[in-house]
């Protein structure tokens, strides 16, 4: 396993990264990108700490090295305590609010080698690049985003049937060396400043027609032809009093732009067959392995925003006051509900036969994802309420405090019990939360992390392995109840 170091290290390479107009040099000295870097650097340092490091590693059998705990396979009810325990550890370090960090990729890779019989149904020589790909993969310990959505400018019609049907990445040519693609994805987040990307289409609903796009693919983002497109950052350099999420863990959203590059047949684990390219990520269970990763996280984002609401209404002296106390309530409970959910889906998980492998019961840990959407807009939404006019008056700097006007700020913004240091500070961190470009971002994140949460609420009804069950109780029992009546 690499150190904090050996990751920054790998990140001086040639890639092509634009930012503001602006061709960065290298990633690693950008005032935008390194807090961002150095936050994922520390997740590899603690893989070497005395207290975390057995948390965090694992001895794989079949590469005969110690690798990253996220990419353990759970056979076990240990394991999957195993596998939450070393998210837990590394999540924790932002909040939550690193949704992109490396555990959610290697559990991808992890998810698609146990199933990699299903890539056999291209080729063996796709399965052994599925296999061969996360083995290196977890042996260097890289740090892999996705570029999943495509540009569509027209949502209404399928990839090919686009005005610019080369604005979605597709194949251009096959040659012996691979595939040249060209084409976009888009929401790659942490794409500047990881080692690769992995592709693949979602949603899911491609049609015939196209093949061309029908792409599972890994690419190096410092390949030649790819360019990276970073949107404006939302971090403040250096003012952590100030801004204390936003200066540390702002995620880089990016577009992939891929111009006639190059990828290796050693990379390519699906192409040109819509079949298998829709059903790869219902078969491959990918959805259930993150569920698990994803729920753990926003569950530690959840328990942060709840310590937040209780330390801002406890600072007002409102924390008995009954409507504060009831939205306190609601949010311990939605905290609760993730809890055991995780805890549901683990106990209640399915063994593959095929692979010996545990999968965690989706009906439970799906609710995350159903109801996060949920969850996080009204907790931002009580944060503004219990707050109130402290999120508009707080000084734009805690250093005001050492010019001529801090006694006045002394005195007149002190708290209940607090001092108006801690107070502005407080203050200052429920604005990072749901009130500066970095808050509204995340907003969005939440709501849109899994899909349009409307069809995420209707999916999980069609797909309810449990409808069945209680219909049948239901008709058992209205038909005792008739033949009794």
């Amino acid at each position: 396993m690499r150190n904090g170091k050996a990751y920054i290290d790998s990140l001086k390479d040639d890639r092509e990264v634009w930012m503001d107009g602006e061709k960065i040099k290298d990633v690693t000295e950008h005032p935008a990108l390194r807090p961002a870097i150095d936050a994922t650097a520390h997740l590899y340092d603690l893989q070497h700490e005395a207290a975390t490091k057995a948390a965090l590693s694992w001895e794989a059998p079949e590469l005969g090295q110690i690798i990253g705990r996220t990419f353990q396979p759970p056979r076990s009810l240990q394991d999957f305590q195993a596998r939450r325990a070393a998210t837990r550890i590394w999540m924790e370090t932002s909040c939550g609010f690193m949704g992109r960090a490396p555990d959610f990729l290697n559990t991808v890779l992890m998810s698609f080698k146990a199933k990699s019989s299903f890539f056999a149904m291209q080729s063996i020589e796709r399965q052994q690049a599925v296999e061969h790909y996360v083995d290196s993969a977890a042996r260097e310990d890289l740090f892999l985003t996705h570029g999943l959505n495509d540009p569509l400018p027209n949502k209404t019609k399928a990839r090919h049937a686009q005005e610019d049907a080369g604005v979605v990445l597709h194949v251009e040519e096959e040659t012996s060396a691979g595939l040249i693609v060209s084409g976009a994805k888009v929401v790659a987040t942490a794409a500047a400043y990881a080692n690769d990307a992995l592709m693949f289409p979602m949603p899911a609903n491609q049609v015939p027609g196209d093949e061309a796009y029908a792409l599972c693919v890994s690419v190096p983002i410092a390949s030649p032809g790819l360019k990276v497109i970073c949107r404006g950052s939302f971090m403040h350099p250096g003012r952590h009093a100030d801004f204390p999420l936003s200066s540390r863990f702002d995620e880089m959203d990016s577009v992939l732009v891929f111009d006639r590059v190059l990828i290796p047949w050693d990379r390519v684990f699906l192409h040109g067959d819509v079949g298998l390219i829709n059903s790869m990520y219902g078969v491959c269970k990918v959805r259930e392995m993150t569920a698990h990763q994803t729920n753990i996280r926003l569950q530690i984002k959840m328990e942060f925003l709840y310590a937040l609401l209780v330390k801002i209404a406890r600072m007002l002296g409102i924390e008995d006051t009954p409507w504060v106390a009831q939205a306190l309530g609601e949010t311990a409970t939605w905290v609760e509900v993730l809890r055991s959910s995780i805890a549901t889906s683990e106990h209640e998980a399915e063994r593959d036969p095929e692979n010996g492998i545990l999968y965690p019961r989706f009906e439970s840990i799906g609710i995350g994802r159903v109801l996060g959407p949920r969850m996080y807009t009204e907790t931002i939404q009580k944060i503004r309420r219990i707050a109130g006019s402290i999120l508009m008056q707080a000084p734009g700097s805690l250093s005001i405090l050492d010019t001529d006007a801090g006694a006045l700020i002394e005195r007149y913004y002190k708290g209940t019990g607090v001092s108006a240091r801690e107070k502005i500070s407080l203050a200052r961190l429920a604005w990072d939360v749901c009130g500066t470009e970095f808050g509204s971002r995340h907003a969005l994140y939440e709501l849109f992390y899994a899909g349009d949460p409307d069809a995420l609420m209707a999916r999980f009804h069609k797909d309810y392995a449990r409808r069945d069950l209680h219909l049948e109780v239901f008709e058992r029992v209205m038909g005792r109840l008739d033949g009794t009546a």
